[in-house]
């Protein structure tokens, strides 16, 4: 049985990973109807780029219009969860670490490139142990509706982005953030309210 299901996981991801390496709008649309099953719930249409990788196709719940750009990764494995609202775009090379943990994004949100959402952090208190065999802490991340997340920006574990907000190109998200607010920085900081 054990050696059925490793061969069944296996064919699985040759399967995944062919689709998901065709180009082009018939990739595009190819993965839509192989893909659309494997969610726990589809609301809507969808776009998903070549090159995307996702892992927990059953975790994730996405809405209405939502595209997956180049090279991007959703990652809603080991328990994890992912709920992604309506007209919803994530740019080339993020990621969505919901892995034991959990993302929930609202409607009209947009992650541009090169940033990373993770639901959890390595363990590193003791010294006398590698960080690696600590373990993680898991959490959460509340993404409120029309939210942009501009370039290279980092958001941490256990935080919340309060709707109509802007954080800025390399900004680091360490702790919550107010409603209409724009924030830049290392860690970020309010530049200013938009209302």
């Amino acid at each position: 049985m054990r050696v059925i299901n490793k061969v069944s996981k296996l064919l699985f991801q040759i399967y995944i990973s062919i689709l998901s390496s065709i180009p082009t709008e018939i990739g595009i649309r190819l993965r839509y109807l192989a893909y659309r099953p494997l969610f726990k719930r589809v609301d809507g249409r969808f776009s998903i780029d070549s090159g995307v990788t996702i892992l927990g196709f059953e975790n994730i719940i996405l809405g209405k219009n939502v595209t997956f750009m180049k090279s991007s990764y959703i990652y809603a494995h080991d328990g994890g969860i992912l709920n992604i609202g309506d007209d919803f775009t994530i740019n080339s090379n993020s990621q969505l670490g919901a892995s034991f943990g959990k993302i929930v994004i609202g409607n009209r949100c947009a992650i541009a490139s090169n940033c990373v959402l993770r639901a959890s952090n390595h363990n590193f208190e003791n010294s006398n142990i590698p960080f690696r065999n600590q373990g993680h802490t898991y959490g959460q991340i509340i993404i409120e509706d029309d939210i942009w997340i501009s370039s290279n920006c980092v958001i941490t574990a256990n935080t919340k982005i309060g709707k109509s907000s802007i954080i800025g190109a390399g900004a680091v998200v360490t702790k919550d953030v107010e409603a209409y607010s724009v924030m830049g920085g290392v860690p970020a900081k309010l530049i200013r309210k938009r209302k």
